[in-house]
C-alpha cells in the first residue's frame, strides 16, 4: 500500500499486532536463559555463564531501547511518510473504522444469497462507494472525539487533586492512647 502513495502522507495507525511488528525483538519474561544470552551477546554485552537468569534479566532491562521501533513505520518513513500511533484501546479516534462500519452495513443490507462471491462482489461495490465526503466526516468526527476526551483530561487534572498520604512510623492503628481509655 506504501508503493500506492504519490505524495509524502500522514498514516494514522492503530495497535493490532500486525502493525506493530518491531524492529528489535528483546527477550521477554519467558524467555530461555539460553536466548537471553545470545541477545545479550549480540549486542556485545558481557555477562558470566554462572549468573542467573533473573540477573541476565536485568542486563537486558538496561540495554533494551527506551522507544519501540516498528518495522512499519521504519518502512514508511524510509519512503517518505509518517506513522502516527493511536493510542492502545482508542479506535473511535481512528475513522477509518467508521468507514469499516459504513462498508459492513451495505454488505449486510445487501446480501441475501449469503455466497462467498455475491459478498465478495458487494464488499467490492460498498468500498467503491465510499466518498471522499465520507472520508471527510469520519474524519471531522474522530477530531472531535479526539478534543472532546482532551478537554475531559484537562478538566479532571484540574478538579481533582492529588492525594498526599503522609505515613509516620510512630502512629499506629492498632493501639493508641485514645483507645487505651475506652477498654
Amino acid at each position: 500500500m506504501l508503493q500506492l502513495l504519490d505524495e509524502p502522507c500522514v498514516i494514522v495507525m492503530d495497535n493490532a499486532p500486525y502493525h506493530s511488528v518491531l524492529v528489535e525483538n528483546v527477550p521477554k519474561s519467558n524467555t530461555k536463559k539460553s536466548d537471553v544470552q545470545k541477545w545479550l551477546s549480540e549486542k556485545g554485552i558481557d555477562f558470566s555463564p554462572t549468573e542467573t537468569l533473573v540477573e541476565l534479566r536485568e542486563k537486558v532491562k538496561m540495554a533494551k531501547p527506551r522507544e519501540k521501533r516498528y518495522q512499519l513505520d521504519e518502512l514508511a518513513y524510509q519512503m517518505g511518510h509518517e506513522v502516527i500511533r493511536l493510542p492502545p484501546y482508542s479506535c473511535q479516534y481512528n475513522p477509518i473504522e467508521l468507514i469499516w462500519a459504513q462498508v459492513k452495513g451495505e454488505v449486510a443490507t445487501k446480501n441475501t444469497t449469503f455466497k462467498i462471491a455475491d459478498v465478495e462482489k458487494l464488499m467490492h461495490e460498498a468500498i467503491d462507494a465510499v466518498t471522499t465526503e465520507n472520508w471527510e466526516k469520519c474524519v471531522r468526527h474522530a477530531e472531535q472525539l479526539q478534543n472532546k476526551d482532551f478537554k475531559k483530561e484537562g478538566f479532571r487534572d484540574c478538579i481533582l487533586e492529588p492525594i498526599i498520604l503522609t505515613i509516620d512510623p510512630n502512629d499506629s492503628d492498632c493501639s493508641s492512647s485514645e483507645d487505651e481509655d475506652y477498654l
